[in-house]
């Protein structure tokens, strides 16, 4: 199934956010200790922190996360703060499989580009 770099982009967005926002509630402190410790870890700013929430996450910070998950003994990788094309077409596939027919606001993904009540898709049997 072919998406729009549009929809891959804002997947992978997403998915980035996902994970970011999974860290922060795994680590035993509140949201701005997070951000503090974060920002410390990879030698940013506290802007540059409460900006991946906004903007996403670079790919060159993903390692960095990643580690600090693992000193917190959570286990979340590289591939999840920075997906791949691979990732991000399989959660558009299943998004897709989700939200084709309904209305707008059930959707799961809500950056489709398409017209997504007037489907009709047939599964190759």
């Amino acid at each position: 199934m072919e998406f729009t770099t549009v929809e891959m982009n804002a997947m992978r967005k997403e998915l980035m956010n996902h994970a970011f926002s999974a860290l922060v509630r795994r680590m035993p402190m509140n949201k701005c200790k997070a951000y503090e410790y974060i920002a410390n870890y990879l030698g940013v700013k506290y802007s540059t922190v409460t900006n991946m929430v906004q903007k996403g996450i670079s790919a060159k910070h993903a390692a960095g996360l990643s580690a600090i998950a693992a000193r917190f003994k959570t286990r979340m990788y590289h591939y999840q703060f920075a997906p791949t094309d691979t990732i991000c077409q399989a959660w558009l596939e299943h998004d897709y499989r989700c939200d084709k027919g309904k209305h707008p606001s059930k959707h799961l993904f809500k950056h489709w580009e398409r017209d997504m009540n007037k489907l009709h898709i047939y599964e190759d049997a």
